[in-house]
């Protein structure tokens, strides 16, 4: 085989009503409607030596334990090590919590659900895999921008800071297959958070919305999104004081329908790439605490090369100049920077930020030169994959 095959497979995660929600700590009441549904996708990567599993969630976040699980379940049913399996999770903060030190029946049940139809989704991709060929292209989008503002009183708060670093591109891969669908690739750094706290509704937010779109518009082609390091990127919402409400359904499609519109921008504009070597490496960098007294951090990093193509996947909630200087050091001609990957580290910001404080700072359990730590690794990472 002198070809890459690629196979394709999905299972509805949509939860339970009544099911406690992540993203917001003043939810004090569970899910109470739908407004579109959530989804796993796996997608399997095979050269004639070698596999890598991609399982992407429309879900908020899975800690290190959680992620283990489903790995060793895939492992006793595929075969497949850990180090063959990148899990990567939209960031929605529509979804439900899973994370809870204590996790009610209905949590424990979900769990249970999505760790079987983990297995599922993947076994239904391998079954699946077909000849294909890759190629890739980006577009400009503007859905969100960075979240840091620097009010007079010296305080970091979260707000729109359109000067702030960001990056305003939908990155996206297309593996063409001759006689089965399509697998599309889209990955930008961008929370899911146009819908705000108030909201008791699962939506797997802009990127689902982007999805739908996509595939309604071209059935014949599976679209998988890959969140990138969005940690202090915010989608554009209006904040309504009186209600003390911040973001709208309709701002939800218009973000979502802006995404899609960028993804077929791309897609009209791709250049083909070579799709082998397939290789895969996963390591853990441990980093130093923010506290005197803490713990040491371990950060899961996982590199996938194919061809002339990388990804480096966090596992944490990195802001966005990870994204922006894996993209500057890697050696592939085209490359992918990944946050919310193979566990939850918690934030991940940069030195200069820890003087200036502000959500990332505060949650973040790393001293600030983890920052140089981290990029050492990724740069190492790289050039393992190239060698």
């Amino acid at each position: 085989m002198d070809t890459v095959k690629v196979g394709h497979g999905r299972e509805c995660i949509t939860p339970p009503m009544g099911i406690k929600m992540a993203g917001y700590g003043a939810r004090t009441e569970g899910v109470a409607d739908v407004h579109d549904d959530l989804f796993l996708n796996a997608v399997v990567l095979e050269s004639q030596d070698h596999k890598v599993a991609l399982l992407t969630y429309d879900l908020c976040g899975l800690n290190a334990k959680m992620v283990a699980e489903i790995k060793s379940a895939i492992r006793d049913d595929t075969g497949l090590e850990p180090g063959q399996i990148l899990m990567n999770w939209s960031h929605t903060h529509s979804g439900p919590a899973l994370g809870r030190k204590e996790p009610d029946e209905s949590q424990k049940a979900y769990w249970g659900d999505l760790t079987r139809k983990s297995v599922r989704a993947l076994g239904a991709a391998l079954e699946d895999t077909a000849p294909a060929t890759l190629s890739a292209g980006a577009a400009p989008v503007d859905i969100g921008c960075n979240r840091r503002v620097r009010r007079e009183d010296g305080v970091t708060a979260l707000g729109h800071n359109p000067d702030g670093p960001t990056l305003h591109e939908m990155t996206v891969w297309r593996l063409a297959r001759s006689d089965k669908p399509d697998v599309v690739l889209f990955s930008t750094p961008m929370h899911g958070t146009v819908l705000g706290g108030w909201s008791l509704t699962i939506s797997a937010e802009w990127m689902g919305r982007a999805r739908e779109r996509l595939e309604t518009e071209m059935p014949n082609t599976r679209f998988v999104f890959l969140q990138s390091c969005g940690a202090d990127q915010d989608p554009y919402y209006t904040v309504r004081s009186e209600f003390r409400m911040r973001g709208t359904f309709g701002e939800l499609e218009q973000h979502g329908k802006a995404a899609a519109t960028s993804v077929r921008q791309a897609l009209e504009e791709m250049h083909e790439v070579n799709a082998l070597p397939l290789r895969s490496v996963l390591q853990s960098i441990e980093l130093p605490p923010k506290e005197e007294d803490g713990e040491p951090q371990q950060l899961p990093l996982h590199g996938v090369r194919l061809g002339d193509a990388m990804i480096a996947a966090l596992g944490c909630e990195a802001v966005v100049e990870y994204a922006l200087f894996g993209r500057k050091v890697s050696p592939a001609k085209e490359t992918l920077v990944l946050g919310y990957s193979n566990g939850w580290m918690g934030y991940l910001p940069t030195a200069d930020m820890h003087p200036e404080g502000g959500l990332e700072v505060e949650r973040s359990r790393v001293a600030p030169e983890s920052e140089q730590i981290v990029k050492d690794a990724m740069q190492q990472l790289f050039q393992e994959l190239a060698g």
